[in-house]
């Protein structure tokens, strides 16, 4: 048990730009609660966190709930089948990590010599979208004007 914080245990979970971490604590008047904490990354260096309390008089109750959903999950799942492969796992292996400076590098000299999106975006293993974010973010792309329609 960690006593500075009160927890007693923590796990965590990646999934993509976002880390769950379940923590199980003892608040300061010896009651214990679930905290689930959602981290994701806005920025190479920023990240916005949400929290969720669970209370021990409440567990039992989002225990059921929780099952019930789980299970629902599971059932539609079984009916629907295996989705196919479409390997954007393989094809965007950058996705969510942090731009080295030597992908940075790799960037400009292919944008300085006109390589086509698509190819930067193979080579880097990154979206298009993403692509175009770090563009705009090292100033060789302006960002595309605001209309009305789109505000």
């Amino acid at each position: 048990m960690n006593t500075e914080n009160g927890t007693l245990s923590s796990e965590r979970v990646a999934a993509g730009r976002t880390i769950y971490f379940i923590d199980v604590r003892q608040a300061v008047n010896n009651r214990f609660y679930l905290c689930i904490t959602e981290s994701r990354r806005t920025s190479d260096t920023d990240f916005d966190q949400n929290r969720i309390f669970l209370f021990e008089e409440n567990l039992d109750e989002f225990r059921r709930i929780l099952e019930n959903a789980f299970s629902e999950v599971e059932q539609a799942v079984l009916k629907r089948g295996e989705l196919p492969e479409s390997g954007s796992s393989q094809k965007h292996a950058r996705t969510g990590k942090v731009w080295t400076e030597e992908e940075e590098k790799l960037l400009k000299k292919g944008f300085q010599s006109n390589t086509p999106l698509e190819e930067l975006s193979e080579k880097l293993q990154r979206s298009s979208y993403a692509i175009t974010l770090r563009l705009e973010k090292l100033g060789l792309q302006e960002q595309p004007a605001v209309t009305e329609k789109q505000a």
